[in-house]
């Protein structure tokens, strides 16, 4: 018998094992995060537009003084509206492959660029001033992205992660390249009534929300003997 103990090795770690671990499982709000800095971003089924939007939207909806700017708000529909159309779009292209499937291969390409052109496209929200004061044009946005929502969220789940599609962008690549715009517009609008706030706080007094919900002038307040922190 040998007087050395015999030295114990740990197991190998097989080369494998990294490669074929599950990715990470991140929250809507951290994929929102990494979309917005330009990191990796993959989304499966769990991914809801109407969530996605009103995320977007609520730090914005949530300061009164967006009412004062009416242009801010308009730049925001609009970026919602581009991002419906772009989804709207890669929602029909699926439609179109399923529909020309069968079809002979020099006639399925001019059939489905008919199909996504003919699509039926919303109109683009219209935001009025009653909108504007109640604070209720955020949810007319998240209204106008909801009908997208589990269709997008069916396809997603369907589709073939980041990486796995060639040359060609996923599904999930083309989502968050439709909402980088929507990302963009809300910094700004952010950024710009920030600056706009500043300025106009050298010359207005500080008001009560809802006086400046209705977007209250000096002149208004005067003419009224209306004097801010108490009445004449």
């Amino acid at each position: 018998m040998s007087i050395f103990r015999k030295r114990r090795t740990a197991p190998r770690r097989r080369i494998f094992e990294s490669v074929t671990a599950a990715p990470p499982t991140r929250d809507q709000d951290e994929q929102r995060q990494r979309r917005r800095t330009h990191r990796i971003v993959v989304y499966t089924g769990t991914f809801d537009l109407t969530a996605e939007v009103e995320a977007v939207l609520s730090p914005l909806a949530a300061r009164p003084e967006i009412a004062r700017y009416p242009q801010v708000v308009s730049e925001l529909t609009v970026a919602v509206h581009e991002a419906v159309l772009d989804l709207g779009r890669l929602l029909a292209e699926r439609d179109a492959r399923r529909r020309t499937a069968d079809l002979a291969d020099d006639t399925r390409g001019r059939a489905t660029d008919l199909i996504v052109a003919a699509r039926p496209r919303p109109a683009c929200p219209t935001i009025d001033r009653d909108a504007l004061v109640s604070g209720s044009w955020s949810s007319d946005l998240v209204e106008h992205a909801a009908p997208l929502t589990e269709p997008l969220r069916a396809y997603l789940a369907a589709a073939l992660p980041p990486g796995a599609t060639g040359r060609a962008a996923s599904v999930s690549e083309r989502v968050v390249d439709a909402l980088r715009p929507l990302d963009r517009a809300a910094a700004d609008a952010a950024r710009r009534l920030d600056r706009l706030e500043a300025t106009r706080a050298a010359s207005v007094p500080d008001l009560p929300d809802d006086l400046r919900r209705l977007n209250a002038t000096q002149t208004e307040l005067d003419a009224l003997g209306i004097v801010v922190g108490g009445a004449r």
